[in-house]
Protein backbone atom coordinates (compact mmCIF):
# COMPACT_ATOMS: atom_id res chain seq x y z
CA UNK A 1 0.00 0.00 0.00
CA UNK A 2 1.45 3.34 -1.01
CA UNK A 3 2.06 6.30 1.26
CA UNK A 4 -0.82 8.24 -0.30
CA UNK A 5 -3.29 5.42 0.35
CA UNK A 6 -2.18 5.35 3.99
CA UNK A 7 -2.72 9.10 4.16
CA UNK A 8 -6.21 8.61 2.71
CA UNK A 9 -6.99 5.97 5.34
CA UNK A 10 -5.77 8.39 8.02
CA UNK A 11 -8.09 11.08 6.58
CA UNK A 12 -11.00 8.64 6.81
CA UNK A 13 -10.16 7.71 10.42
CA UNK A 14 -9.92 11.38 11.41
CA UNK A 15 -13.25 12.10 9.68
CA UNK A 16 -14.94 9.29 11.62
CA UNK A 17 -13.51 10.52 14.94
CA UNK A 18 -14.47 14.12 14.09
CA UNK A 19 -18.05 13.20 13.27
CA UNK A 20 -18.44 11.06 16.40
CA UNK A 21 -16.95 13.92 18.42
CA UNK A 22 -19.38 16.34 16.78
CA UNK A 23 -22.29 14.28 18.08
CA UNK A 24 -20.69 13.89 21.51
CA UNK A 25 -19.90 17.59 21.91
CA UNK A 26 -23.27 19.03 20.85
CA UNK A 27 -23.95 20.40 24.31
CA UNK A 28 -20.32 20.94 25.31
CA UNK A 29 -18.74 24.33 26.01
CA UNK A 30 -17.67 26.26 22.91
CA UNK A 31 -13.94 25.57 23.29
CA UNK A 32 -14.55 21.82 23.46
CA UNK A 33 -17.03 21.98 20.58
CA UNK A 34 -14.31 23.43 18.32
CA UNK A 35 -12.34 20.16 18.45
CA UNK A 36 -14.52 18.35 15.86
CA UNK A 37 -14.14 21.30 13.49
CA UNK A 38 -10.35 21.16 13.82
CA UNK A 39 -10.42 17.41 13.17
CA UNK A 40 -12.57 17.89 10.06
CA UNK A 41 -10.02 20.43 8.83
CA UNK A 42 -7.24 17.91 9.44
CA UNK A 43 -9.20 15.29 7.52
CA UNK A 44 -9.51 17.62 4.52
CA UNK A 45 -5.79 18.44 4.72
CA UNK A 46 -4.91 14.74 4.67
CA UNK A 47 -7.31 14.17 1.78
CA UNK A 48 -5.57 16.93 -0.18
CA UNK A 49 -2.23 15.15 0.28
CA UNK A 50 -3.72 11.87 -0.96
CA UNK A 51 -5.12 13.67 -4.01
CA UNK A 52 -1.59 14.37 -5.22
CA UNK A 53 -1.43 10.78 -6.50
CA UNK A 54 -4.84 9.12 -6.19
CA UNK A 55 -7.41 10.13 -8.85
CA UNK A 56 -10.04 12.55 -7.52
CA UNK A 57 -13.05 10.32 -8.25
CA UNK A 58 -11.49 7.37 -6.43
CA UNK A 59 -10.05 9.30 -3.49
CA UNK A 60 -13.26 11.20 -2.80
CA UNK A 61 -15.45 8.12 -3.17
CA UNK A 62 -13.23 6.11 -0.83
CA UNK A 63 -12.96 8.97 1.68
CA UNK A 64 -16.67 9.72 1.77
CA UNK A 65 -17.93 6.15 1.33
CA UNK A 66 -15.74 4.51 3.95
CA UNK A 67 -16.36 7.52 6.16
CA UNK A 68 -20.10 6.90 5.93
CA UNK A 69 -19.66 3.21 6.70
CA UNK A 70 -17.31 3.98 9.59
CA UNK A 71 -19.63 6.60 11.02
CA UNK A 72 -22.56 4.17 10.84
CA UNK A 73 -20.55 1.55 12.74
CA UNK A 74 -19.30 4.13 15.25
CA UNK A 75 -22.86 5.37 15.75
CA UNK A 76 -23.97 1.82 16.46
CA UNK A 77 -21.15 1.12 18.92
CA UNK A 78 -20.92 4.49 20.64
CA UNK A 79 -24.46 5.85 20.57
CA UNK A 80 -26.66 2.76 20.26
CA UNK A 81 -27.94 3.72 16.80
CA UNK A 82 -29.62 0.84 15.01
CA UNK A 83 -28.06 -0.99 12.08
CA UNK A 84 -31.11 -2.55 10.48
CA UNK A 85 -30.79 -5.13 7.70
CA UNK A 86 -31.78 -2.43 5.19
CA UNK A 87 -29.05 -0.11 6.44
CA UNK A 88 -26.49 -2.91 6.31
CA UNK A 89 -27.47 -3.61 2.68
CA UNK A 90 -27.14 0.11 1.90
CA UNK A 91 -23.68 0.24 3.48
CA UNK A 92 -22.65 -2.85 1.50
CA UNK A 93 -23.87 -1.12 -1.67
CA UNK A 94 -21.67 1.88 -0.86
CA UNK A 95 -18.65 -0.39 -0.47
CA UNK A 96 -19.51 -2.21 -3.72
CA UNK A 97 -19.75 1.13 -5.52
CA UNK A 98 -16.34 2.18 -4.23
CA UNK A 99 -14.78 -1.10 -5.39
CA UNK A 100 -16.40 -0.82 -8.83
CA UNK A 101 -15.28 2.78 -9.21
CA UNK A 102 -11.71 1.99 -8.17
CA UNK A 103 -11.51 -0.98 -10.53
CA UNK A 104 -12.88 1.10 -13.38
CA UNK A 105 -10.22 3.75 -12.86
CA UNK A 106 -7.44 1.19 -12.37
CA UNK A 107 -8.37 -0.66 -15.58
CA UNK A 108 -8.13 2.44 -17.73
CA UNK A 109 -11.58 3.89 -17.21
CA UNK A 110 -10.05 7.15 -15.98
CA UNK A 111 -6.82 8.73 -14.84
CA UNK A 112 -4.13 6.28 -13.83
CA UNK A 113 -2.60 6.67 -10.39
CA UNK A 114 0.25 9.11 -10.60
CA UNK A 115 -0.57 10.54 -14.02
CA UNK A 116 -1.00 14.31 -14.29
CA UNK A 117 -4.56 15.60 -14.20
Amino acid sequence: MSFHWLILLAAIAVEIVATAALKSFVSAPLLVAILPLLLIGLSFALLSVALRVIPLAVAYAVWEGLGIVGIAVAGHWLFGEHLTPGRIVALAAIIAGIVLLERGVASGGGDEEGSPA
